[in-house]
């Protein structure tokens, strides 16, 4: 790794001054290299599917939702193949934002609700603007390999 040494105005120019900067510097980068290696396990499809879990997939119920507060987002994990609907999965990374309208800054919060039927999620919402919203999800199924993400794009109307 090849590390930058940067001499401030009013910093000391002994080596022992740059030999610190260059460890701190160091402690940077690989901090950033780390934080950027989680990003792209949770952003990247291809890397965070695994073998198997690339034959199931999210689906939304509604595809709109009438804008406002306290709005219930029902989503349900089908088997690609079967269409049927896999109960057992844990949804562990859940995100709602309005990415599509080019505002990813603007995010909603996500509380998981009870559902009585195996394999559905709802999410209580506030959809504050009307406009394309990005549902991100990513779970865990107890027999498939990997993690299965999805990305969902939901309505607020008005």
């Amino acid at each position: 790794m090849r590390v930058l040494r940067v001499a401030w105005p009013n910093l000391p120019h002994s080596r022992a001054a740059c030999t610190v900067w260059g460890r701190a510097a160091r402690a940077v980068a690989q901090g950033t290299a780390a934080a950027m290696m989680a990003v792209s396990i949770l952003a990247g499809p291809s890397l965070a599917q695994g073998a198997g879990s690339s034959d199931y997939q999210f689906e939304l119920v509604e595809r709109e939702l009438k804008q406002g507060y306290g709005a219930v987002l029902t989503v349900r994990l089908v088997h690609r193949a079967t269409g049927k609907v896999v109960p057992g999965a844990v949804v562990f990374i859940s995100r709602l934002d309005m990415s599509p309208d080019g505002m990813g800054e603007m995010t909603a919060p996500l509380e998981p609700v009870p559902d009585v039927l195996p394999g559905y999620f709802r999410f209580e919402t506030d959809l504050v603007m009307e406009g394309d919203w990005s549902l991100v999800l990513m779970a865990k199924l107890p027999d498939a390999d990997g993690y299965v993400r999805g990305k969902l794009i939901v309505t607020a109307v008005p």
